[in-house]
């Protein structure tokens, strides 16, 4: 997967992830205000929400009786009310807190005379008839409603007449100590005469709205509102009585207790949510693009490695070299970045080893180049000097040595420039196919008619079979000069070398070896055979070569993707094998 369907991915993930926990957290919150909604309208109506929720919730247990939530039936307790479960006889089979004064049997049209109001009871009914598993509950749930009470004997003992208000001693008494009020009301609500009305704080006339909401939902406005209408004189008498855990105008806005700490739950909530969002998205997706900037500013500087923890391992790993989680959405940068790091690192090597190998040949070449220049120099003033008369035999010996010299110095020069390339990677030889028997015998028949050589000293073996190699010609050619002369030029006379040619496992693959009777070499030398100027040269034997052949012949080799193998022990000669195996190559 690429990195822009990766971070895509995951940025999707992310969005997927928190819209979901805002859901879970809307809906918990949801969830939390239906149940004090719930919760406030059993408080405000008991006797609508609670009877229904007591219905539902009952249990009928074996011996006959009812079990109501306890909660529920908490809530009547607090309310002062009662429970009855009336059968169709109008008989009580379970009752909870019911009064002494109530009744535990009602006659036919005597329960609904009570509900209806058409007879005088103590207490406030409210009936509800449900079936649940096959069987008609009736509940009657009664509430003692102080303010009915004593509006009631206030209507029955008081009078208004003529714009005044007469109230016996005794009401004004009863009113006083339950902190009521009484308002008389005309036809359109406004109010004609009151006892006992606070000064602040109540309205001076009521709308059919404002006495329907008093009355139904007492706890809105803090007082139990009833209400009493006189039909004869069309008068509306009002009795409002505060009640105890509300006062009046605290709750003008009944749900706002819960609507509005849900609201503020939910912002909050989200606005920490959005921020953990953004420090997880930090850490996530920001701290791994800050260690690569770190990283590409120590590139910057010079510093190739990838900064490292506090246990000194790389920050975007794991013990076992994989990549961390939260830097895997970037692995293809990493790699660029290790790659580069990798280039820029190399790069500073090769630089490195270039300077050194420019001025290792520089110095090379001017410690080389002094000995045969100065030579040359001295015979040219022994030329010029004109005390001197030098016969032309002596001149022509001048010149043969100046010449000499002249030309150690032409392959001191090309061989120092062969070693450089071949040591900084610059020489690449065009490799093409070749017959390795026909060309390996035409370069030994070659070698044999020079004359330093000496005649008989160089044997050659083809191989039995035709064998094709993959060559530069003109520097395998420089190989097998320089093989042959080391082994024929720094061997005594005598020494005998032999050159065969053996066909490798695969096509492609052979291998040429040089083998001398001569008198070896010991280990160090060997080791150090094809170190540059590890021979040493003067002016006496130059036309040996310049020390350099050896090192030349390795690097051409290897250019030409071969190896070359050395074995030498003193007086028993030296054998040295050059092999040419392409598949082990690619291998590797």
């Amino acid at each position: 997967m690429s990195i822009r369907r990766r971070l895509m991915t995951r940025f999707i993930g992310l969005l997927a992830g928190a819209v979901i926990l805002i859901l879970v957290l809307g809906g918990s919150i949801a969830y939390w205000v239906i149940q004090q909604l719930n919760e406030a309208s059993l408080v405000d109506d008991f006797a609508s929400v609670g009877l229904e929720q007591l219905i539902s919730t009952a249990e009928i247990l074996p011996d006959g009786t009812v079990q109501y939530d306890p909660a529920l039936l908490k809530r009547v307790e607090e309310n002062n009310g009662w429970l009855q479960v009336l059968d169709e006889q109008g008989r009580v089979v379970d009752a909870f807190h019911t009064p002494s004064d109530v009744p535990n049997h009602y006659k036919p049209g005597q329960l609904l005379s009570y509900w209806e109001g058409k007879k005088p009871f103590p207490y406030q009914l409210y009936l509800l008839i449900r079936e649940r598993k096959g069987i008609n509950f009736t509940l009657l749930y009664g509430e003692s409603n102080q303010a009915v009470t004593i509006l009631d004997q206030v209507y029955t003992d008081g009078s208004y007449a003529n714009g005044k208000l007469v109230l016996p001693s005794e009401q004004q008494d009863i009113l006083r100590s339950a902190d009521a009020y009484l308002e008389i009301l005309d036809e359109q609500g406004h109010i004609l005469t009151s006892f006992n009305k606070p000064a602040l704080g109540t309205p001076d006339s009521y709308s059919i709205q404002d006495l329907i909401l008093r009355t139904r939902y007492p706890t809105r406005y803090g007082i139990t509102t009833v209400t009493i209408y006189d039909e004869q004189d069309q008068l509306t008498w009002m009795l409002s009585v505060p009640l105890a855990s509300s006062p009046a105008g605290m709750n003008e806005n009944p749900f706002g207790f819960i609507f509005g700490p849900a609201l503020a739950a939910l912002l909050v909530s989200i606005i920490i949510l959005l921020v953990l969002l953004a420090f997880w998205y930090a850490n996530r997706f920001g701290y791994p693009m800050l260690h690569m900037l770190q990283w590409l500013q120590r590139l910057e500087r010079g510093h190739y490695e990838e900064p490292a923890g506090t246990r000194g391992k790389p920050r975007s790993q794991k013990r076992n070299g994989k990549w961390r989680q939260k830097y895997r959405v970037y692995a293809e940068v990493l790699h660029s970045i290790q790659s580069l790091s990798s280039t820029l690192k190399r790069d500073e090597e090769l630089r490195r080893q270039t300077d050194s190998l420019r001025e290792e040949w520089i110095a090379g070449i001017t410690h080389d180049l002094k000995t045969p220049l100065s030579s040359i120099q001295g015979y040219a003033h022994m030329l010029e000097a004109e005390k001197y008369n030098w016969t032309s035999e002596e001149i022509r010996e001048f010149a043969g040595i100046m010449l000499d010299k002249s030309m150690y110095m032409d392959r001191l020069v090309n061989d120092l420039s062969m070693t450089y390339r071949l040591r900084s990677g610059g020489y690449q030889p065009p490799i093409e196919q070749t017959d390795v028997n026909a060309l390996l015998q035409d370069l030994v028949h070659r070698a044999e008619r020079n004359p330093a050589y000496g005649e008989g000293r160089i044997t050659f073996q083809p191989a039995t079979v035709a064998v094709q190699g993959y060559v530069h010609i003109p520097s395998f050619e420089r190989i097998v000069d320089n093989l042959t002369a080391n082994a024929l030029l720094h061997n005594p006379p005598q020494t005998k070398l032999t050159v065969r040619v053996e066909p490798g496992e695969q096509a492609g693959d052979f291998l040429i070896q040089f083998a001398d009777d001569g008198r070896g070499m010991d280990q160090e030398t060997v080791w150090r055979l094809f170190e540059r100027y590890y021979r040493g040269t003067d002016t006496a034997t130059s036309d040996v070569g310049s020390g350099l052949g050896m090192a030349v012949t390795k690097g051409l080799i290897e250019a030409m993707k071969g190896r070359i193998e050395v074995q030498s022990h003193p007086d028993q000669g030296t054998t040295i094998r050059l092999i040419w195996d392409r598949h082990s190559n690619e291998a590797k």
